[in-house]
């Protein structure tokens, strides 16, 4: 096949069609059937001459997006076809460039051959795309390229520095006044998260954790909201339903409480908390404790590094009594972990009885 000047210039006269393959349209408020997922393919249908003459046969073409309708940058990737079939001079793809098209003009450029023969002709002029048709029929949505701003349901800021806002209109007699968006993973285990990033670089994020214990059948419904940043192997800040949990190594909250019988010859725990997020596979500790002949003391282990943090430690009585702690001493196995703990009278006597040992 040798170019001519009518075969470089075809491309004036393809016919454009573009058809989006499921455009969005407005539902009730019933609950919508599985739909298809939204791609940006769209067909594109031209005529292709070879030599003056209809083209017949297989032809391999490349097709690139450009933000100028000459010279200027490619948008995208190329999509290359092979030995397309040409039929009178008709020939269909499917195209598909993600959807760099719809936020922005782009210019087709259409490159052609034999299939398998020598190289590519560029065809000319390129071809304008408009935006996509189902760019502008999204109900509710409105766009401010220049501006930089996405709003559903208004077309105004709140403050100029929003980019993404939504408008809730519930209604003032609506019961229960809650309006906003969820983000829906497709696994019952998925981790949807709202971050943020500055140069091109996540930061730090938060993300709903339906399985803060790590065990093998996660309970969604005791899940977890979690802080994170780049730097901590765990989350910064882990929310529960009945408690907030920190880092071991963090400081601000309460990281483990103990009511319990320091008694002799058995003590035990009545209630306790450990609010310590874990590094992951790991589960979150929790508190035991044990008399000790040896040391003349209950032992709580706490099931985390208590060495250096603060402590206190109360009688849990309304008589007048007191209750100190220690830290282990290095001959107890898992020293850095327990603490040493007694009850007294107050002419410093022990006794059997409550206690309360907080850590921070």
């Amino acid at each position: 096949m040798t170019p001519r000047p009518s075969f470089a210039s075809i491309a004036a006269a393809l016919a454009l069609i573009i058809s989006v393959a499921n455009a969005f349209h407005q539902t009730s408020r019933a609950q919508p059937a599985p739909q298809a997922v939204v791609s940006g393919a769209f067909t594109y249908q031209g005529r292709l001459d070879d030599n003056g003459a209809p083209a017949n046969g297989a032809y391999d073409f490349e097709f690139a997006l450009f933000d100028a309708a000459t010279a200027g940058s490619q948008v995208g990737a190329t999509v290359a076809l092979n030995a397309v079939a040409v039929t009178n001079g008709v020939f269909t793809v499917q195209l598909d460039f993600g959807n760099p098209f719809w936020q922005q003009q782009t210019y087709l450029e259409v490159r052609v051959r034999k299939s398998g023969a020598g190289g590519f002709t560029t065809l000319t002029p390129r071809q304008p795309l408009s935006a996509a048709p189902v760019a502008s029929s999204l109900p509710g949505v409105y766009t401010d390229h220049a501006g930089q701003f996405v709003g559903i349901g208004r077309m105004n800021r709140i403050t100029n520095r929003e980019v993404f806002g939504i408008n809730a209109d519930f209604g003032a007699d609506d019961p229960i006044r809650y309006g906003g968006m969820y983000i829906n993973t497709v696994a019952p285990a998925g981790l949807p998260f709202y971050g943020y990033a500055t140069a091109g670089a996540f930061r730090a994020w938060t993300t709903y954790n339906p399985n803060p214990d790590n065990v093998a059948s996660p309970n969604l419904n005791n899940g977890a909201w979690e802080v994170h940043n780049t730097v901590a192997m765990r989350p910064l800040v882990q929310v529960r339903t009945n408690s907030i949990a920190q880092s071991a190594s963090a400081n601000g909250l309460v990281k483990a409480g103990v009511v319990a019988s320091c008694s002799s010859p058995t003590s035990s725990i009545s209630r306790s908390f450990v609010s310590i997020v874990p590094v992951s596979p790991a589960p979150p500790p929790s508190a035991t404790i044990a008399w000790s002949d040896t040391l003349n003391a209950c032992v709580i282990d706490f099931g985390f590094i208590v060495n250096n943090r603060y402590y206190v430690a109360m009688a849990n009585t309304s008589e007048p009594r007191f209750a100190t702690c220690a830290p282990a001493p290095f001959s107890e196995p898992d020293s850095s972990r327990k603490l040493v703990c007694n009850r007294f009278l107050t002419n410093g006597v022990r006794e059997n009885g409550s206690i309360v040992v907080l850590v921070y």
